[in-house]
């Protein structure tokens, strides 16, 4: 056996004596060898062809999931610290809705150890002694949290760009809009809603509980005709993916072209103009990112929703495992894109305190650059 692998058993061990007061795993099923499904059950006939939990112990595909585990939790969390040592920040609405992000995708870590398909690679044993094996099937052994959480992640990407809309094209209105009160509100709307939008995944696992094979209790099964199936995955990808993605395009295009035009501005309030640049750029770059990472894979999943093309082949494995990479990258981007968040990581870092000058929180915000900026635009002449 090799050290992963051992290093592996250790954690499954553990988690599977944690789990196993709420009847989610048999300790001893992490380690053996897939069972096959009883030819006499009864429930045999009503499992698709195509089931989704398909379990591998390919080591590489084990190890790039462990890795990317490991780098957003970690990441994530040295972000958050960032963020909870500075209350100030918390005051301005984009710093709380990126805060947000960073919770979310360090959940995202977590649910990838938690998830056996992912890194374990072996189908949990489910017992019919209470109901915590059958909150484990419907919420994480189907990829359900892990996946919601993505679409958590998307949706506050969406809302972070439609508050530096707001902030640059509806000063006035923003600072109504975008109280850090709202913005918990909007939050919990986004939450609400990705759990909502995802729920169809729910309908189509089935647990059941009097199959003799523990390891197959947990399965996908369809829950209407193909004609139905089609129509339902048009629908998610437009509400899981399409929609916001058209959201962030048509409002970094707005951005972009604004903020390309404003010379004058950046000649006459050149410290606002850097300080509303920046931030709209580290925003640009993070809405980029996830849409480049989670595209392919949103892609896959339509075409399989059509009958195209099927799950669990290498390629689909691998637009999950960069769409979940893509965790791991938004406290870069934060942490290279702005000042700020850099400044106060070095303050975490006993090396390079003594490096670090008093620097104002206030300096980098743009609180006023709005209000000098949409004068401006309007005295030339350009309709906002």
């Amino acid at each position: 056996m090799c050290p992963l692998d051992q290093g592996l058993k250790l954690v499954t061990g553990y988690l599977a004596d944690l789990i196993y007061y709420f009847g989610s795993y048999g300790k001893d099923a992490i380690c053996k060898k897939n069972l096959p499904l009883s030819s006499s059950t009864k429930y045999n006939t009503k499992i698709v062809k195509t089931v989704h939990m398909v379990f591998s112990g390919d080591l590489s595909q084990r190890f790039f999931f462990a890795a990317v585990a490991i780098i957003s939790f970690t990441g994530n969390v040295f972000f958050i610290v960032i963020i909870i040592r500075n209350r100030k920040l918390l005051r301005k609405a984009y710093h709380k809705i990126i805060l947000s992000l960073a919770i979310t995708d360090m959940m995202i870590g977590l649910c990838l150890v938690l998830t056996p398909v992912y890194i374990i690679g072996q189908k949990p044993a489910l017992t019919s002694k209470n109901v915590g094996s059958a909150m484990f099937c419907y919420i994480i052994g189907n990829q359900y949290l892990v996946f919601t959480l993505g679409i958590v992640s998307l949706y506050t990407v969406t809302l972070l760009a439609v508050e530096r809309w707001c902030a640059v094209f509806r000063p006035f209105e923003h600072r109504t809009t975008f109280r850090i009160h709202k913005v918990r509100q909007y939050l919990i709307v986004i939450w609400i809603a990705s759990f909502a939008t995802n729920s169809t995944h729910i309908l189509e696992t089935k647990y059941f509980l009097n199959n003799v094979n523990t390891t197959e209790r947990c399965v996908f099964q369809g829950i209407a005709s193909r004609e139905a199936r089609v129509v339902i995955g048009v629908v998610e990808i437009f509400l899981k993916f399409l929609i916001p993605f058209l959201i962030l395009v048509v409002s970094f295009t707005h951005l972009y072209r604004f903020m390309k035009d404003s010379l004058v501005v950046a000649t006459t309030h050149p410290s606002n103009y850097i300080a509303l640049t920046r931030v709209t750029h580290m925003a640009a770059a993070t809405s980029l990112v996830m849409v480049l990472c989670w595209f392919p894979n949103q892609l896959v999943y339509l075409l399989f929703k059509l009958d195209v093309v099927q799950l669990n082949t290498p390629f689909h494995k691998a637009t999950v495992i960069v769409c979940m990479f893509n965790s791991c990258l938004n406290p870069c981007i934060f942490l290279l894109s702005n000042k700020l968040y850099r400044k106060k990581a070095k303050e975490l870092l006993p090396k390079c305190r003594g490096s670090v000058k008093d620097f104002d929180l206030t300096s980098t915000e743009s609180k006023k650059v709005v209000q000098s900026v949409v004068p401006v635009k309007f005295l030339e002449g350009n309709i906002l």
